[in-house]
């Protein structure tokens, strides 16, 4: 019990890493350390020079198009192992769709690419990711959507999008592979740190809970006394008062009284047993993706093409299966709230929902420009996120 409280305290602060991304130009990742095995970590400098190869792939098709192989086709390629580090564990959700990627590979390769899988974060942290998949310390990795957009400023979009799993796929493959303008923005500032995206997962839905009864939005934010949570940006734009809160001191604070509402991704919330303490609760409207399947440069240059298309072929099975079991645990987490709590979950109206996208979206923007600016990137970041706003519906004057 002891060992899943702290493994339920972890994925909520990976899930608060994004959320306050959203609002401010603080959550530029710090300076990231690496624990690379050290006969990886000697073998290649930590950043890719300036003139890093093109990746080898078309971005455009990277992802969301790439054509599966028909059930029973196989993929006839050399031998291959790829070193895959993970701060997820194989029980957890993300560990679910690795072990499906490195099923689904054998099955179409028949066997002939394996994977060694370094799990739990045992190799690289979050924050350390980005230095060991450029390195080449490691081959791939689920890179994280936000702790590194103090490098990867093309990554500071909104992480989470309204609308659903599905929608929120289309949104980051929009974005990543499928527009030209911003797709090349992305994958050459890829190529530029050694790297190469190769899809993008699903990761759940973001809630509001309450220890008092609401009916909508504005009954939440005039019923909130005191809303914890530790981005202001986002919460302080609806109108609510808030108290900085971290993850794991919100169950305690819930409990006595001195925070009545909070917001964060529904998975972790359920996982601390929120519940317990807070009756009310209601889906927000906005659905997080941005774990991308990413590749050393190098390394996937080196392949073969069929190799390639073998890898592509998988990532891009395991995004469309994500969606399903994202759907799947975010309609069994509603269930669990709902027999806890005796409550039904209130249905936010299309109305709220843009409201709180508007929030999101307004704060995002800020803390990505304010972070793209330094660097030269102000028209690059600007046209990404002109693109993120027209495919979500929203219509960002600036």
């Amino acid at each position: 019990m002891k060992i899943k409280k702290i493994l339920a305290l972890l994925l909520a602060c990976c899930m608060v890493l994004g959320l306050a991304a959203c609002g401010s130009a603080e959550s530029a990742a710090p300076a990231e350390s690496a624990a690379a095995p050290a006969e990886s970590a000697a073998e290649a400098p930590a950043e890719a020079p300036a003139d890093a190869e093109a990746p080898a792939a078309d971005a455009e098709t990277s992802a969301a198009d790439a054509e599966l192989p028909a059930e029973g086709e196989v993929i006839a390629c050399d031998p291959l192992e790829i070193t895959f580090s993970t701060v997820f564990n194989e029980t957890e959700t993300g560990g679910m769709l690795i072990k499906h990627f490195e099923e689904y590979l054998s099955k179409i390769t028949d066997g002939a690419i394996t994977m060694n899988i370094y799990w739990g974060g045992t190799v690289f942290d979050d924050f350390g990711a980005l230095e060991g998949i450029s390195s080449g310390a490691v081959n791939m990795t689920p890179l994280g959507h936000m702790p590194h957009v103090g490098t990867l400023n093309y990554l500071g979009f909104p992480g989470f999008a309204p609308g659903g799993t599905a929608q929120a796929l289309a949104y980051f493959d929009e974005l990543m592979f499928k527009n030209p303008e911003t797709s090349a923005l992305i994958q050459q500032e890829a190529a530029d740190n050694g790297i190469i995206y190769l899809n993008v997962l699903a990761g759940g839905a973001n809630a509001f809970c309450a220890t008092f009864e609401y009916t909508d939005l504005d009954s939440l934010i005039a019923g909130s006394g005191s809303f914890g949570n530790m981005d202001a940006a986002i919460f302080e734009a609806l109108g609510f008062q808030v108290t900085s809160v971290g993850p794991g001191d919100t169950y305690d604070a819930l409990q006595r009284g001195l925070i009545d509402a909070s917001q964060m991704g529904l998975a972790p919330m359920v996982s601390m047993g929120w519940q317990d303490v807070a009756g009310y609760w209601s889906v927000d409207g906005t659905y997080a993706a941005g774990n991308m399947f990413t590749a050393n440069l190098d390394w996937w240059n080196s392949l073969t093409d069929a190799q390639r298309e073998a890898i592509q072929a998988a990532c891009t099975e395991v995004e469309q299966y994500s969606a399903g079991i994202y759907d799947d645990a975010i309609a069994s987490d509603l269930k669990t709230i709902e027999d806890a709590t005796g409550h039904k979950i209130v249905e936010l109206s299309q109305d709220d929902i843009d409201r709180i996208w508007a929030a999101v979206f307004e704060a995002k923007a800020a803390s990505a420009l304010a972070t793209a600016e330094p660097n030269g990137k102000t028209e690059g970041m600007t046209k990404i996120l002109e693109v993120a706003a027209e495919f979500t519906g929203y219509n960002w004057e600036h």
